[in-house]
């Protein structure tokens, strides 16, 4: 089945834009390494990059509803240039900080932007096929970002990257590749207008989150995203710990990416097969052993292999949420229920990152992964009981 022009135009820019940030963030935790970040201190900024997304992200969804989709894909991708250029002067911690903190607000903007496209553009009957070419485009992104990041940068014997600014140059020309296809966009209006009862935003918010069958699909798209989430943020720090080479930690992290296209690519066939439930239920079990494993290994193949299969398990989730969420919600009520789960997501992402590092820094980085697992497995409840 062919993909219209529009949708063509969103994969081409959302793989660049997630490429851009998989080269960001973990050189962000090895820039805050470089400048004699503790353990806490790195899970602190990873946290610090959800706060904005925490706090913006359901006016965002109205926003997206009054103003239209394709402009905030047009500001997330400016945003982010100017968020990536940033970076390249962060030579404190309070810099370093600032700059997570408004790569996080532009990846939130693309994020609204882009689901709400796919979720008002599409057919009901087409969401699993086109989140999951949505979300594989993503993860393509994720692929490469990471691999040539870390050649570009070399590293040293330590387990440092040796250039790290160029990591940086990189992901502004990403972004910046990012941006041409959507350009037409800023003058797009909304593909359909948001309900007036939406005015009171946290109002109409709580209202849909009291639907059960949607703050289930919340808290399972929360556990999935801020696993994969400690997973780029821990990986430098357990490779530093462990003494492997930046360039094989940029490949793992890719790895999982590798994994989670292969899901997010055959989903539509799948699900012609299996209902969503199984699958979530599945797919979460097997991730959740997969972290455990990376806990009790420090070869880095051995590793690869357990992250890939993670990426790969995970990789049904974000797309099965996102899909769950659409077919459950009225066309007028999308933009904020997108925003709902991107709500949970960055949420997650805020509070979990610094309470790892906590307890990275107590008991070490083999307890983050364990963390990681029984988030999945609460998720795996919830799944069961959705």
């Amino acid at each position: 089945m062919s993909v219209e022009i529009w949708a063509r135009r969103l994969l081409i820019s959302s793989t660049f834009t997630q490429a851009t940030m998989y080269v960001v963030r973990p050189f962000i935790t090895y820039r805050a390494i470089e400048i004699n970040a503790g353990a806490t201190a790195i899970g602190l900024i990873g946290a610090i990059y959800a706060l904005f997304p925490v706090l913006l992200a359901l006016k965002f969804g109205s926003w997206v509803g009054k103003y239209g989709e394709g402009k905030f894909i047009v500001f997330g991708n400016i945003s982010l240039i100017l968020s990536c250029t940033s970076l390249i002067f962060a030579n404190n911690i309070f810099v370093l900080a600032a700059a997570t903190a408004f790569a996080g607000l532009s990846h939130l903007a693309l994020m609204v932007g882009g689901q709400t496209m796919v979720a008002l553009r599409s057919a009901k009957s087409d969401y699993n096929r086109l989140f999951g070419y949505y979300t594989f485009s993503a993860s393509l992104g994720h692929t490469f970002g990471p691999v040539v990041a870390g050649l570009l940068a070399g590293s040293l014997s330590n387990g440092m990257p040796k250039h790290r600014n160029y990591a940086f140059f990189f992901a502004i020309a990403l972004s910046t590749i990012a941006l041409l296809p959507t350009w037409n966009w800023r003058r797009s209006a909304p593909t359909v207008k948001a309900a007036e009862a939406q005015s009171n935003t946290w109002a109409a918010a709580k209202s849909m989150l009291s639907r059960k069958e949607i703050s289930f699909a919340v808290f399972i798209s929360m556990a999935v995203s801020s696993t994969l989430d400690l997973i780029v943020i821990f990986l430098p720090l357990l490779g530093k710990e462990r003494a492997i080479d930046p360039a094989v930690i940029g490949l793992i992290i890719s790895l999982r990416a590798v994994g989670s296209m292969g899901s997010r690519l055959i989903l539509g066939k799948v699900t012609q097969h299996v209902s969503d439930k199984a699958l979530l239920i599945s797919s979460t079990s097997v991730s959740m052993f997969a972290c455990i494993g990376m806990v009790y290994t420090s070869n880095s193949i051995v590793l690869g292999a357990l992250v890939f299969i993670a990426g790969f398990a995970s990789g049904f989730g974000q797309p099965l949420t996102m899909a769950l969420i659409s077919h459950r919600t009225k066309a007028d009520e999308r933009a904020l229920a997108v925003s709902a789960r991107l709500t949970g997501n960055r949420l997650g992402q805020f509070i979990l990152p610094m309470a790892a590092g906590l307890l990275a820094n107590g008991a070490g980085v083999g307890a983050v992964f364990w963390s990681m697992a029984a988030l999945l497995g609460a998720s795996l409840v919830a799944s069961a009981a959705e």
